[in-house]
């Protein structure tokens, strides 16, 4: 599927697939074509996720590096929630964290994206979302 937003200079989902996720930051900049789990901001172009298929806490941990206030987990093709020390680790810093599937993740990025939020999306991707 692929998604067109024109507002804003905020990394954006511009499209994604079973096996990928395209970020850009407006139509002047390169692509980024993402094949393996993701971490998505807003600011900053995106960066691997070094997770495996069941991110570990410790692998949740490091994204209250970047300061959000919330954050999207999107855990594959099919709905997988983390450990119950995720929920209460997030919950522990004040940050809001939801699971979906990383198809869902990515189009709500983008809406929070648009309304100015400090959303942070953390996607398995490819083998790692199978």
């Amino acid at each position: 599927m692929k998604i067109q937003i024109e507002r804003g200079a905020a990394y954006r989902v511009q499209g994604y697939s079973a096996d990928s996720v395209v970020v850009t930051r407006g139509e002047a900049d390169a692509l980024h074509t993402l094949t393996s789990p993701a971490v998505l901001w807003p600011d900053a172009p995106p960066s691997p996720w070094a997770c495996g298929q069941a991110p570990p806490l410790a692998a949740f941990e490091t994204l209250l590096e970047f300061e959000p206030e919330l954050v999207l987990y999107g855990s594959g093709a099919r709905l997988r929630f983390p450990e119950p020390a995720v929920l209460r680790l997030f919950h522990g810093h004040g940050v809001g964290f939801e699971t979906m599937d990383t198809f869902a993740a990515c189009r709500t990025y983008n809406v929070l994206c648009m309304e100015g939020r400090r959303v942070l999306a953390a996607l398995l991707i490819g083998d790692a979302g199978a």
